[in-house]
């Protein structure tokens, strides 16, 4: 993180720069407050005024902003444009530069899919050609990856279309763990891993390592309305065949919530994952972002924005209030501790504090369901990591400076550093289990738990042996999060800027989420430049295949 961490200036009213739904141009947008929610106002000279629902909580929105943290930016060296600078996505045709580095990548295998769902944002067989990069050309897409400065991406998940009909799936998966990657995810809906358990177990021997599956509803009234076909049966096969491996992938599970259609559904989707625990590790939900023309009326109807989530998840399970979810940046200061300590740039979530929100839930022995906040004092913590970067930060450049003036060597230099460093890591390591301790609401704590074993517990979810720990503790833990995509009409570029989630291209460039899906749409762009017609691809490969 830079020093000057709180990029995103806080309050309200407040002015960011949007887009006019319409013509696509960018325009000045202001973020206020109208009885209690966060609007989007702008006008377009040639379209005219248009406002939207942002967030729909004031006062979380100003809490999120607590956590607003900028990055250090991105360099991809395998663009050869952005002239080892700064990586700047353009809208309009503006360049803005991105302030996060890329905390997972998306690569696009294929825009083929075995269904033709009505919400689906990629617009999968209806664009009148075939994008399917082949397997040379992802292994490329991997490696610039993999070579972004300055700190390398360690995180891809595989979508389309739907990437396990792409013809070297398991390859592919394969050359992503030897080329370094720790988290190998793919998108899928699930068909071709509930009907072939084969191919399931040869990704996961590969290094598959999460499943990101959709999964909008638990009744196929919802499926049927949302994907125009049944599904639940086929999520719960490839469940099934899951606990057939010996070490299955994790399982996300992703819906996509509409409101009307599934947001009554929410508390049955989560209890559904604590019921599954064993192989659900996370619900993502997504409210749908409307793409196309939509009348202010069927815009204001259908906005379900993050505070909505957290609002029908309490009231629908009683699990959490407001208050157990925090925005994504809560974590940045660990992350930027982690990198000073360690003398290498560490994957930081700097993301827009209006981007994404989470939290855990722990089901525990008697069958109570809480979240880690009752445990956890979470914005301390938070708080606290950010303290002790903040000294360490100063104490380095005390003794960085000591020899500016050249009276020793470099060598002698760097070596003092280092040893400083080592010093300086038993200190804080010291600083750190104080704070975590402190942390710790031990009245809160289930019965025959304390501080000493509860802290082993948690230290435990973030390794391998989370799944026996918590096992021992007769816990399940599932956590919780919210992504909402961006979409024309509550565009901001400023959450572009520190988009976490990026488009890798056959080109080799690097594209935030919500650039490539909306505003100036680059899936469009890129997907013509490198396809090939549909009619073409039928002659070569055969309808069957599209």
């Amino acid at each position: 993180m830079t020093a000057k961490d709180y990029g995103v200036p806080k309050g309200l009213p407040k002015q960011t720069t949007s887009i006019c739904p319409e013509c696509r141009q960018l325009l000045t947008a202001t973020l206020s407050e109208r009885d209690g929610k966060v609007y989007i106002d702008k006008e377009c000279p040639e379209h005219g005024s248009f406002s939207d629902v942002y967030w729909s909580d004031a006062e979380l929105f100003l809490r999120a902003e607590r956590y607003a943290y900028d990055g250090i930016g991105l360099i991809n060296p395998s663009d050869k444009s952005s002239g080892g600078r700064n990586v700047n996505v353009v809208i309009g045709d503006k360049p803005f530069e991105m302030l996060t580095c890329t905390a997972l990548a998306n690569i696009d295998l294929t825009n083929r899919c075995n269904m033709r769902c009505p919400i689906c944002f990629a617009n999968a067989n209806q664009s009148g050609y075939v994008y399917e990069p082949d397997y040379d050309t992802v292994v490329s897409m991997l490696k610039a990856l993999r070579a972004e400065k300055p700190i390398k991406c360690t995180a891809v998940q595989f979508s389309g279309g739907e990437p396990t009909i792409y013809p070297r799936f398991v390859d592919i998966i394969k050359k992503a763990k030897e080329l370094g990657f720790a988290q190998v995810q793919a998108a899928t809906n699930g068909i071709v891993f509930a009907k072939d358990f084969d191919l399931l177990k040869r990704s996961q021997e590969a290094g598959l390592n999460t499943i990101y599956l959709s999964f909008d509803g638990v009744s196929d009234d919802i499926y049927l309305q949302a994907r125009d076909r049944k599904m639940f049966d086929i999520k719960l096969k490839v469940l099934d065949n899951l606990r057939k491996l010996e070490k299955p992938p994790s399982v996300v599970l992703v819906p996509t919530i509409v409101k009307g259609l599934n947001d009554k559904q929410i508390g049955d989707i989560i209890n559904f994952a604590l019921k599954n625990s064993d192989v659900i590790r996370a619900v993502n939900f997504q409210p749908v972002a409307f793409t196309g023309r939509i009348s202010r009326e069927e815009l204001s109807k259908g906005r379900f924005t993050l505070p909505d989530l957290i609002r029908e998840e309490g009231e629908q399970t009683g699990y959490t209030t407001r208050d157990d979810w925090f925005p994504v940046p809560i974590v940045a200061p660990i992350s930027k501790l982690a990198s000073m300590l360690l003398g290498e740039n560490k994957v930081t979530f700097t993301t827009h504090p209006h981007c994404g929100i989470a939290t855990y839930l722990f089901q525990i022995g008697d069958g109570k369901v809480v979240p880690m906040t009752r445990f956890i004092d979470a914005e301390k913590i938070s708080k606290g990591f950010n303290e002790i970067a903040t000294e360490t930060a100063a104490a380095m450049s005390k003794i960085e400076d000591r020899y500016v003036d050249g009276t020793v060597s470099d060598e002698f230099r760097a070596a003092h550093l280092e040893a400083y460093k080592s010093g300086l890591k038993v200190k804080e390591g010291y600083k750190i289990l104080k704070l975590l301790n402190s942390c710790i609401i031990e009245s809160e704590l289930p019965g025959g738990m304390d501080k000493k074993k509860f802290t082993r517990s948690i230290r435990a979810v973030m390794s391998d042996k989370s799944k026996e720990t918590l096992a021992a503790f007769s816990w399940k833990m599932v956590m919780l999060g919210g992504m909402h995509f961006q979409d024309n009409y509550n565009y901001d570029v400023e959450r572009v800027r520190r988009c976490g989630v990026h488009y890798a291209t056959p080109d080799l460039r690097v594209i935030p989420f919500c650039a490539y899906n909306g505003g100036p749409e680059y899936r469009a762009e890129v997907e013509k430049k490198f396809s090939v017609p549909l009619e073409e691809w039928k002659k070569r490969h055969g309808d069957e295949h599209c």
